[in-house]
């Protein structure tokens, strides 16, 4: 199957500082892919390669197979829906900005208003499709530039931080909307987000970026500090690496935290007590925040949890070896 994109020694550069670095990125068709980051980290950058919004300062990058050199063609910008993170509408109605979006990317007008009617139920908001775009809220206002964005059908979709500065009814809105459109078999949905348990609770898969660079790390563990012989300070704890090599940030996978009621007598190197603060449930799994002084996540089994009997603000221990530990 051709994948979606392939990207090949991509390096951009801002501020003659590089921005994005990825040696080797393959995006497969027909998956919903989450970029996750903190602000910073290289997602709208991305995500405006995949796009072709802008160009790469150095290496190549291929659409459905084939390497693109300059522009796209009409056919291949049609493949392609994107939603930045502040979208603009016209001063029109919703309806009338859909229209006017299905004519430049040449929809015949006998198509454009069933077109432009389905995009809008599929965000819901048949209510307001006359109404003016600028008077729509924050919310209403992405939801219709995902509209305008999928009613000509691309195969492709992005979405920049599509839940950014949206309470909690339209986030959980738009939710609905990226699974509804990722539940089709013949769709690629790339979306961008900060944060993680959503991202991961969307996504088919998830890719991590940390300084414009790809890291296999979960991001539910990563923490800023200085290493120093094997040994990583936070600032609040100290925790053991396997490194020695100079780096200030690392990552713990939270899958391989050990949680116990009582100090484990066994070999790994890092053992800490703290706080229960949170108890969650995610795709099956059972999710845990503990604060040790830093803010731990941890990922364990359903007959786990009811083994522990862990309860919110009961101290735990939790445990980890060095090679669980990332360092970049």
């Amino acid at each position: 199957m051709t994948n979606a994109y392939q990207l090949d020694n991509i390096k951009v550069f801002y501020q003659q500082k590089c921005s994005l670095d990825l040696p080797h990125l393959t995006i497969a068709n027909h998956h919903c892919i989450a970029l996750l980051g903190d602000n910073g980290a290289g997602k709208s950058t991305l995500l405006n390669l995949l796009a072709f919004l802008n160009k790469p300062n150095q290496g190549q990058i291929k659409l459905a197979g084939r390497t693109i050199k300059s522009e796209l063609s009409p056919q291949q910008r049609r493949s392609i829906g994107y939603v930045n993170q502040q979208p603009f509408l016209l001063s029109g109605s919703v309806a009338s900005n859909i229209d006017l979006a299905l004519k430049l990317q040449g929809i015949p007008a006998s198509e454009r208003p069933q077109r432009t009617a389905k995009a809008i139920a599929r965000v819901n908001l048949s209510h307001l499709a006359k109404q003016t775009a600028t008077t729509l809220s924050g919310g209403e206002l992405k939801r219709a530039a995902i509209a305008r964005a999928i009613a000509h059908d691309p195969d492709i979709l992005l979405l920049d931080e599509p839940f950014s500065h949206l309470d909690q009814n339209h986030i959980h809105q738009l939710e609905t909307i990226i699974e509804q459109l990722a539940a089709q078999k013949d769709k690629t949905i790339i979306f961008s987000t900060h944060d993680r348990l959503q991202g991961a609770a969307l996504a088919d898969t998830t890719l991590n970026l940390i300084k414009g660079q790809i890291t296999k790390s979960p991001l539910l563990n990563v923490f800023h500090g200085q290493l120093d012989q094997h040994f990583f300070d936070t600032g609040s704890i100290t925790i053991h690496t396997t490194s020695q090599h100079q780096a200030s940030h690392i990552a713990i996978d939270p899958h391989e935290i050990i949680i116990s009621n009582e100090v484990l007598s066994s070999s790994m190197r890092n053992h800490f007590t703290g706080r229960l603060t949170a108890i969650a449930e995610e795709a099956g799994t059972i999710h845990l925040t503990i604060n040790c002084g830093e803010r731990f996540y941890a990922i364990i089994s359903p007959d786990a949890l009811a083994d522990l009997n862990l309860t919110i603000g009961k101290s735990i221990y939790l445990s980890f070896k060095s090679t669980a530990v990332s360092v970049f």
